[in-house]
């Protein structure tokens, strides 16, 4: 009798009782479908273990994992089982083609390993049975498995370094951006649809006129323009949509490099130390530009220049809520607001703005001491004087430029003007394009099939209604003149250009605007009020690198506290020897009095005149006889108990 082969002597009685379980993984849904023979290859282990005794109703195979990476184990269902199993001692052999198939991260393999020591599990595969509680048969395993591991480092820094490399040349191909299309040999060049180009340019246009992607947003949004966007996922990925202009939209092209003819990659790092709270996984950290690792300027045609895109970068960091920077032109009295610094500790001073007192004119203070714990803020200061100060130096500084403003205001309204009209042509004709798609398609199909032709001619419609929506409203812009300016605007224009202090203080020009304008001309102003007892000193920075220092007055405490008028005082004084506090306010709201604050009088306040003007007034009346005589002649049927209020 010849002697049993040494593969059978280690598989005994035990391991003849339990399952033996034969583990098929295929890398990639790609692998599985064009892969075929190393899937059979895996299969084909469940005869094998039939050739080692095993009934066929004892062999399971685990092939759940089809399509799934060996890196990591925690989505791998069919590996997870098969490490159950083994821990639970019901798997007499675990069959598998190689070390890769069952787990590329070591600690999954050497776990798997020590397992099957413990519960006394044989690993198979084509050639030979191992037992892990043998020194020989533990040891061939863990190197196969540690050679897997390096075979997947391996391959991962061959495709890393070999992405990297052509990234470095602008070669890997990446999604073509907003704007732009890809030819046939992948090479990437401005939109052929002359809509998107104009509509970008006029995006850009908006945002180097109005300095904020909020405003831009709202203005088309005023103007009922959609912006082109390229669809990210689903089915269809890849394809030019338009829709309702949003602030991330804005954003999104003002960021991005490759609108002007830049090819960057590397912009985020996923080194790790930012993870999500839930999924644990490593979230993206923007680098810096100046440590972006693959960086090629004019790789293709852009929208603006490098230098454009720069500046517009600096501006969204400084329109956002920073310490140190001024941030974006917004409502409010104080005009400095994100200008203006603290003259002594250098700091960004805020605005206390009184929001519950409205007739109260902003400060600004320097609290950064006090917030760091300080005992005492820096400084404050009303800002009703310095802003007339600088106004009036803004207004000086423009005087002798204010013919050649006149001409580049007419002239720049009007190309912005001839601007829109362009966008709202090319928007009209976009609708009229799918308005005839659609009737060629209502018209191509067959009438009898009424199915597809009800569906068609509801889309037909559409069309033409939102065709006739557009129509009429563009009929109702160039009825308005919102694309040309007219002889009498240009007149106007020139008339309000000659006298600037005329135009800022219309009503119609708003805070913002002010503001806005205020940073044309200056970069930053720097205040101290306590290095002159009495006095602020002002030192302006202007855009053209001339510093100017000035000194205003600071005002008196109380004298900025808005006031009533003296005569409407007077009538208090005048009435209150005759009349109750209730037909004093009866009496000045009457006559068109006013308190301080522009308010109608009440109670509260002709107490509070009575009180700091020493006027006695009185809150209860009486009766006298009906032949008193009022102060005036006429007959006064009311007689007072005097209530002296001091």
């Amino acid at each position: 009798m010849m002697p049993r082969p040494a593969t059978y002597s280690k598989i005994t009685l035990d391991h003849q009782r339990r399952q033996a379980h034969v583990y098929v993984r295929q890398s990639t849904v790609f692998q599985v479908a064009r892969h075929r023979e190393s899937t059979e290859r895996q299969y084909n282990l469940a005869h094998r273990a039939g050739a080692l005794g095993r009934p066929a109703e004892t062999i399971v195979v685990l092939d759940g994992d089809q399509g799934h990476s060996a890196a990591p184990a925690g989505d791998r269902h069919g590996f997870q089982r098969l490490v159950a199993g083994v821990a639970a001692g019901d798997v007499g052999p675990v069959l598998m083609l190689e070390a890769s198939r069952r787990a590329r991260c070591g600690s999954d393999w050497r776990r798997l390993i020590e397992l099957c020591s413990l519960s006394r599990t044989l690993i198979a595969d084509g050639q030979a049975v191992y037992d892990p509680r043998g020194p020989n048969d533990r040891l061939l395993p863990g190197v196969r498995g540690t050679l897997s591991e390096a075979e997947l480092m391996t391959l991962r820094t061959r495709l890393f370094e070999g992405r990297w490399s052509k990234a470095r040349k602008g070669e890997l191909k990446r999604s073509v951006p907003t704007g732009h299309a890809a030819d046939h040999g992948g090479r990437w060049a401005k939109d052929p649809d002359r809509q998107v180009q104009d509509r970008l340019d006029y995006v850009f246009a908006l945002y180097r006129r109005l300095g904020v992607a909020r405003q831009v947003m709202l203005t088309l949004r005023d103007e009922s323009l959609a912006v082109p966007t390229r669809a990210w996922g689903g089915p269809a990925r890849g394809q030019l949509q338009w829709q309702r202009p949003t602030y991330s939209a804005i954003a999104r092209l003002l960021n991005n490099p490759a609108c002007a003819g830049a090819y960057v990659y590397g912009q985020f790092s996923h080194d790790g130390a930012r993870r999500g709270p839930k999924t644990g996984k490593a979230r993206g950290r923007v680098r810096p530009l100046e440590d972006w690792p693959a960086c090629l300027q004019n790789h293709h045609e852009g929208y603006i220049s490098w230098e454009e895109y720069l500046a517009n970068r600096r501006r969204l960091r400084q329109n956002g809520f920073r310490a140190d920077t001024a941030g974006a032109p917004r409502a409010g009295k104080a005009l400095l607001q994100g200008i203006v610094w603290c003259g002594r500790c250098g700091a960004k001073m805020a605005v206390n703005s009184y929001p519950m007192r409205e007739h109260r004119q902003p400060s600004y203070q320097c609290d950064h001491a006090y917030n760091d714990g300080a005992r005492h803020i820096c400084q404050s200061m009303c800002s009703r004087p310095v802003g007339a100060l600088v106004v009036s130096l803004f207004l000086e500084a423009l005087g002798p430029a204010q013919v050649k403003i006149a001409l580049e205001a007419t002239e720049q309204l009007q190309r912005e003007r001839q601007a829109l009209q362009r966008q709202w042509e090319q928007q009209l004709e976009q609708a009229r394009h799918e308005a005839r798609l659609a009737q060629r398609q209502y018209e191509a199909v067959d009438p009898g099939h009424r199915l597809v032709a009800a569906e068609l001619e509801r889309r037909w419609n559409a069309k033409l209604e939102a065709l006739q929506s557009l129509e009429r409203a563009y009929a109702a812009a160039r009825r308005e003149a919102r694309f040309s300016i007219g002889p009498e605007e240009r007149r106007a224009m020139a008339t309000l250009a000659r006298d600037l202090p005329a135009v800022w203080n219309a009503a119609t020009t708003t805070d913002r605007e002010r503001r806005q304008l205020l940073r044309h001309l200056i970069a930053e102003v720097q205040l101290d009020g306590v290095g002159t007892p009495g006095f602020i000193d002002i030192r302006i920075a202007w855009r053209s690198g001339t510093v100017t220092e000035h000194q205003v007055e600071r005002i008196k405490g109380g004298a900025w506290a808005p006031r009533t008028e003296p005569k409407a005082i007077e009538r208090v004084r005048t009435l209150a020897p005759t009349h109750t506090v209730a037909e004093i306010v009866a009496d000045l709201n009457r006559e068109g009095w006013r308190s301080a604050c522009g308010h109608f009088f009440q109670d509260a306040h002709v107490l509070h005149i009575a009180r700091q003007y020493r006027i006695a007034v009185t809150t209860v009346a009486r009766k006298l006889p009906l032949d008193t005589a009022r102060p005036g002649g006429a007959a006064d049927e009311r007689g007072f108990q005097r209530n002296a209020v001091m």
